[in-house]
């Protein structure tokens, strides 16, 4: 904390003119007495997706735009990439935790994974690693294929990739798969470790390419591009919101939480929002649209809650039913992965803590945002492999993901306690990981790219003010077990190679007590470790579903309408048909920038309604109407 505590300081000091009041995207937050009875546009969450959508939609001037956030601004030390496991768990994350399960999440407190969600304007942009990765072209290609989704392949995606991008590698920024000068800024980390070349060795001699993820083949392996601008975080607000903190008719509305989307049950169209901000509730009219990016989670919790979802489970919650669409919050899918998978090196080559907790460190931070703190939550490697047996190393779609850590998952960076944010219980960390708090490691994470298992969200209750019931069901399914061990198994081969043998690297082999009876090493023993340390990379998708209207799983149609529902969209990861092969950040900002045009399209011919945003307020429902 005392780190801490001098980097924030310093960051002001140096940074004044630039940070001001720890607003990163210059929006201010309209007050309460100043919100208009009627916009055309009201986009409920200012995350990856509505920040997006905000600023692409407000291009329009004769369109008047709300955008609402449960959260309020990012703050200093959410800029510093190094430092991004530190948001977890604080003011500007939801905080959601699993409903306990007996296939995974064993070793964590209730058997409940954490998730970690961004509550705050620009949302999991603002808490996640900053990895810019796209997905595998056969993602977008299958929802086309089997998903009979039209619009929606790969060659209909890449331009909206594009479009957002600014990418600060010349090299890559010319080629036909990237672009600069777009309103997103990727760039690399201006350092990195010895590591960082010795993952790239390894994975080579494992028989994996070095070379562009993002670009023509997903499958090998690149020290990672982020969302890093002059070595800071490059969130959704910052990137989107900032360029159009002038324009009058975006209103932005922080720390106010909508409580459900109002829909007329007759003409069943949706024609505004009730939301909640310092203690009264409001209600206020959309002329053209409601558009729901409140994530995987918030998104179908409030479909539910206005009426839209599972007739029986509204019936049992005692909401009136508007439409039966059977599938929301159905199709949860999540990218997971064997936490804590930790080496030892014998050399200074690692991110440690005395070596970041240094006045230097901070310094080139602080003044000249450099060094070893603008590596991306300590990631240095990001590789995509195909771990199917036969498997063609090249062409093959890739079935594990790999996050390079030089340093550990599972303690963090500068004193930061991931395990808490991972919620494993203390009696694992103590007796397997606190005795190499301070030693110099290198971790990695084998990922889950194409889960067969699927989850649920269900409402607790008809309170709005009531977190849902996150029903993961992880490793439900035995494919998912058996493509994880091959995942462990490759990092345990990688740590085998000449590179990562020069550092002597050594599996710190601490297994759980409750696996010591399982023979070492065989495949039994590694599905009790992931069945226990079950880490959830918070890429939640696919509680909405897109699909044809034959499709009784479908929630949204491929122009992401609502399904029995008019005037209302959905647009963030809970459209996703599967999850997409790598994290999804970037490619839920290629929806919102894809729906941004879709709904240009669909209201080009109309007529303003007025030429101005009107001064009427909006409607007071209950004053002082107090939920504690």
């Amino acid at each position: 904390m005392y780190f801490l505590g001098i980097l924030y300081a310093t960051t002001i000091y140096y940074h004044r003119g630039d940070v001001g009041d720890n607003n990163a995207s210059g929006i201010k937050d309209l007050p309460a007495n100043s919100i208009l009875s009627h916009y055309d546009f009201i986009i409920i969450g200012g995350g990856t997706a509505g920040a997006v959508l905000a600023s692409r939609l407000s291009e329009v001037e004769h369109w008047s735009v709300l955008l609402i956030e449960a959260g309020g601004h990012e703050t200093i030390l959410s800029e510093v990439p190094m430092l991004a496991a530190h948001q977890q768990l604080s003011d500007i994350d939801w905080k959601y935790k699993t409903e306990s399960q007996d296939t995974a999440c064993l070793a964590m407190n209730e058997k409940r994974c954490r998730w970690s969600r961004g509550r705050v304007l620009g949302g999991s942009s603002v808490i996640n690693n900053m990895l810019y990765a796209r997905g595998n072209r056969f993602d977008f290609e299958d929802w086309t294929k089997y998903g009979h989704i039209t619009g929606w392949g790969y060659d209909d995606v890449l331009p909206y990739f594009k479009k957002s991008e600014d990418n600060k590698d010349p090299s890559l920024a010319r080629t036909a798969y990237h672009s600069a000068g777009g309103y997103l800024t990727v760039s690399n980390a201006s350092a990195n470790t010895p590591l960082a070349e010795a993952f790239m060795e390894a994975v080579q001699e494992m028989g994996y390419d070095v070379h562009d993820v993002n670009g023509q083949r997903q499958t090998g392996f690149m020290v990672p591009q982020g969302y890093i601008r002059n070595g800071s975080r490059c969130s959704t607000a910052k990137a989107f919101l900032r360029p159009a903190k002038l324009r009058k008719n975006l209103h932005v509305i922080l720390n106010t939480l909508v409580t459900r989307v109002v829909i007329d049950s007759v003409t069943l169209n949706a024609t505004g929002v009730e939301l909640f901000k310092n203690h009264t509730r409001y209600y206020v009219r959309a002329d053209k649209e409601v558009l729901l990016s409140a994530g995987p989670i918030n998104s179908p919790q409030l479909l539910m809650l206005s009426g839209v979802g599972p007739e029986n489970h509204l019936e049992e919650m005692g909401i009136p039913i508007i439409f039966n669409s059977s599938h929301v919050g159905k199709n949860l899918q999540d990218h997971i992965g064997l936490g804590g998978l930790t080496f030892l090196t014998n050399q200074e080559v690692s991110l440690t803590h005395n070596r970041t907790e240094t006045g230097n460190t901070i310094y080139s931070y602080a003044a000249e945002r450099n060094g070893v703190l603008t590596i991306m939550g300590g990631v240095e490697g990001l590789a995509f492999i195909n771990s199917r047996p036969g498997g063609n190393l090249s062409k093959h779609q890739p079935d594990i993901g790999l996050n390079l850590v030089s340093g550990s998952t599972v303690t963090g960076l500068n004193g930061f306690k991931t395990w808490k944010a991972h919620g494993l219980k203390e009696s694992y960390y103590d007796s397997m990981y606190k005795s190499i708090l301070y030693k110099d490691v290198w971790s990695a994470i084998p990922i889950l790219l194409k889960p067969k298992s699927r989850g649920e969200i269900l409402l607790r209750s008809g309170d709005p003010f009531e977190y849902p019931k996150i029903v993961a069901n992880y490793l439900t399914a035995k494919e998912d077990v058996d493509t994880l061990v091959r995942g462990i198994k490759f990092v345990l081969d990688l740590a085998e190679t000449d590179p990562l043998h020069e550092f002597d690297s050594r599996l710190h082999d601490v297994p759980f007590p409750v696996c010591s009876a399982v023979p070492r090493h065989s495949d039994d023993f590694w599905e009790c470790m992931v069945r226990h340390y079950t880490v959830s990379l918070n890429n939640q998708a696919g509680t909405a579903k897109m699909g044809p209207k034959w499709d009784k799983t479908a929630v949204v149609n491929s122009q992401l309408e609502v399904y029995g529902v008019s005037r209302l969209r959905v647009v963030d990861s809970s459209v996703m048909p599967t999850l997409v092969s790598a994290n999804s950040n970037a490619v839920v900002i290629m929806i919102a920038e894809k729906a941004a045009d879709m709904i240009k399209a669909t209201w080009r011919n109309e007529r303003p309604l007025r030429d101005n945003m009107g001064s009427e307020k909006a409607k007071i429902i209950y004053e002082d109407f107090n939920i504690f």
